[in-house]
């Protein structure tokens, strides 16, 4: 039961996360906002992570799982609030630089109060898994997330219908029903006692998994920050219909992600490496056929390709750099690898909105480079 609750805390969070980034674009943009605006608010809380992000895994380390999971919940649920409230008006009741304001406040709220629950949530993972099931447990969370991202946008599929506030507020209804269930349940597992210096000694095995993290993030924070305007201006389409055709790529990326992390790396029982080789394969092959997409069938089982490769290279990622850690500190190190991944989202959604303003096949094109980078980078740690 207490394994179920930690999960449904990392999915409610990557709910509400995935509500606010697949409507905050298009709703900025109906009220006046540009492409930058917009990359700047999703940013924000990339930031805010990553300044915050190992002081909570520290955190989780020497006060507990619990304290940290709910804090961020809390944050969670107050963030997505104040979205309701701003979602609800329309351009000419707001000053565009004041709903500007308003937006990346809310935004900053949930950087500085949400970075801890998905390290504190693969620590506990790590705490109550053997060394050779890790990969088991990231995959774990990792279809926590997958599962999270894909609810997102099929609440604003289903409710973008009924205003942008829609779903976001049924978001911050179930995170608070979540806050319940953690608060209620979740209780931390005994660990070991902690060992001296091990932060300084588990370092340096983790920065290659820090590395590869901020290159592969990178790739997608670009993507994110632009899709909905790809799908819109590939296709034509008005604000509405580009919503839910975005909704909709997203959620087929996160199902395809939840379906391998759920059912396929506990199957096949793969190492981490072999895991992280296999998904930057397969995500430079569907960005690749992202940028021919000619329509949007084609789009949409592109991105669901890329969701799985994204599955296979995250969970190898996450279960590499535990492996490489201290049984003591895996909150710190799962900071770490967080504070890494939110890096590549301070400066991807900025980058992804300059080029797309060039081209709006651009951040597809950096998103093939960053894979490509990734691989040669793991190609020549593992002939180190």
């Amino acid at each position: 039961m207490a394994t179920t609750v930690v999960l449904l805390a990392v999915f409610v969070m990557m709910m509400g996360n995935a509500t606010v980034l697949a409507t905050v674009g298009l709703f900025g943009r109906a009220i006046g906002l540009g492409e930058i605006e917009v990359g700047a608010i999703i940013a924000s809380s990339a930031l805010l992570f990553f300044l915050t992000s190992s002081w909570w895994g520290r955190l989780a380390d020497r006060k507990g799982r619990r304290p940290v999971i709910l804090a961020g919940l809390a944050g969670g649920a107050l963030s997505l609030l104040l979205f309701v409230g701003l979602f609800t008006l329309e351009k000419d009741e707001v000053n565009v630089f004041v709903a500007f304001v308003a937006l990346l406040g809310a935004r900053i709220l949930y950087g500085i109060l949400c970075g801890g629950v998905q390290p504190a949530g693969i620590a506990y993972m790590a705490d109550i898994t053997a060394a050779r099931d890790r990969s088991t447990g990231a995959a774990m969370v990792g279809a926590a997330v997958g599962l999270g991202s894909m609810a997102g946008p099929a609440l604003v599929a289903l409710l973008i219908g009924r205003g942008f506030a829609s779903p976001v507020l049924v978001a911050c209804v179930l995170t608070a029903l979540a806050i319940l269930a953690v608060a209620a349940v979740l209780r931390d597992p005994p660990r070991a006692p902690r060992a001296a210096a091990a932060g300084t000694s588990t370092l340096g095995k983790v920065t290659p998994y820090l590395a590869l993290a901020f290159v592969i993030h990178l790739a997608f924070a670009a993507l994110q920050a632009t899709n909905a305007f790809y799908v819109q201006d590939l296709l034509g389409l008005d604000t509405m219909t580009a919503v839910q055709r975005a909704s909709l790529i997203g959620m087929t990326f996160a199902a395809s992600s939840f379906a391998v992390q759920a059912f396929a790396i506990r199957a096949f029982g793969w190492r981490p490496v072999t895991l992280l080789g296999i998904g930057l394969i397969v995500c430079l092959l569907a960005t690749a056929a992202c940028l021919m997409a000619p329509g949007f069938g084609w789009l949409l089982a592109a991105f669901g390709f890329l969701g799985a490769g994204f599955a296979w290279a995250q969970s190898g990622l996450v279960a590499g750099a535990s492996l490489a850690s201290n049984g003591d500190s895996q909150g710190q190190v799962a900071g770490r690898l967080q504070a890494a991944m939110a890096a590549a989202w301070i400066v991807g959604p900025l980058i992804g909105a300059a080029i797309y303003e060039v081209s709006i096949k651009g951040p597809l094109a950096l998103a093939a480079g960053a894979m490509a980078l990734a691989m040669l980078g793991l190609v020549v740690r593992r002939r180190a």
